[in-house]
């Protein structure tokens, strides 16, 4: 199955962008091949690993693997709007996002020890922070 996701947005004004998000699934395995095909988990083009003490930008980290469970803060957006999200899953499904925001500002998130990813998009570096 593949999955595209994509936010398209115009820099009109200063701090007030228009975005539109474009979500487009195309099935591309059937009966017994769906089942033996598993979601990719996407981390993005991140330069540098999250570490015990934040996320350093774009990118789907997983929960006790990647990232730890707790609070983080980001003192938000990079450009058009910071976007999160945290995820019971990394199937790309709408039905996976458990909470999301965007945030024009600064941003506060608790990872649940329960959730599976948290996915961030245009968001300055989170650190963690409880």
């Amino acid at each position: 199955m593949g999955v595209l996701i994509g936010i398209v947005g115009s820099t009109g004004g200063k701090d007030s962008p228009s975005a539109t998000a474009t979500v487009t699934a195309t099935a591309t395995a059937t009966g017994a091949q769906a089942s033996a095909a598993s979601p990719k988990t996407t981390t993005g083009s991140r330069q540098e690993a999250a570490s015990k003490e934040g996320i350093p930008g774009d990118g789907t980290f997983l929960v006790g693997k990647d990232i730890e469970a707790g609070t983080y803060r980001s003192e938000g957006k990079k450009a058009y709007g910071c976007y999160w999200a945290r995820l019971s899953d990394t199937t790309g499904e709408t039905g996976a996002i458990i909470a999301n925001g965007n945030a024009q500002g600064p941003a506060i998130v608790k990872v649940a020890a329960g959730d599976q990813a948290f996915q961030t998009t245009d968001c300055k570096p989170w650190k963690k922070v409880g």
